[in-house]
């Protein structure tokens, strides 16, 4: 990356904040290729990569008037953004979608007697008030180890995540959905 001298950086800065598109132009030039090199290492696939650098620099686009010379140089300020995108984008490819559960089919299939069907609606549905009053990571996690049989170890891996956090938030949401159901009769 190029180095850019502090009074350019100032006016530089201070004239992308004006919306001069030929001083953001100046900016990206002098950093596309950090920028750029940091999204490919994290993603290591060139089409994402492209997407996570768009991303970037419309968020120093809009948020440049936020950036403070004070806390960190400009570039790393950029790069710091570019490594939070790209891990975003790392974390959307690998995520495995959230299924919404239809208990429907369940219950209204078989031959159970109408008080059976109902008992079993009144649990489907408390299961599922439990599952939405807790945090969406929580609930996915829950989901890849019961709906799609992932282990611990597979789910830090596809959800690019420590294997102590993907341990301590299952066993925390499993606590939150044991203390939700405890005053449900089944």
């Amino acid at each position: 990356m190029e180095c850019i001298v502090i009074d350019d950086i100032e006016d530089l800065i201070a004239r992308i904040i004006d919306r001069d598109e030929d001083a953001f132009n100046e900016l990206y030039e002098a950093t596309f290729s950090k920028v750029y090199g940091l999204a490919l290492k994290i993603t290591k696939d060139p089409s994402t990569a492209e997407e996570v650098v768009e991303d970037t620099y419309y968020q120093v686009w809009q948020e440049i008037y936020r950036y403070d010379f004070n806390k960190c140089p400009l570039n790393n300020w950029m790069l710091i953004i570019c490594r939070s995108r790209a891990i975003d984008a790392v974390r959307k490819l690998n995520a495995i979608p959230e299924m919404v559960v239809d208990f429907e089919w369940a219950i209204e299939s078989t031959d159970l007697p109408a008080d059976d069907r109902l008992q079993g609606k009144q649990e489907s549905l408390a299961v599922v008030k439990a599952l939405s009053e807790i945090k969406p990571l929580q609930r996915q996690l829950l989901h890849h180890v019961f709906y799609y049989g992932l282990t611990h170890q597979e789910i830090s891996d596809v959800m690019n995540m420590p294997l102590g956090s993907v341990k301590s938030t299952i066993n925390r949401a499993q606590k939150l959905l044991r203390e939700k159901l405890k005053g449900e009769q089944f």
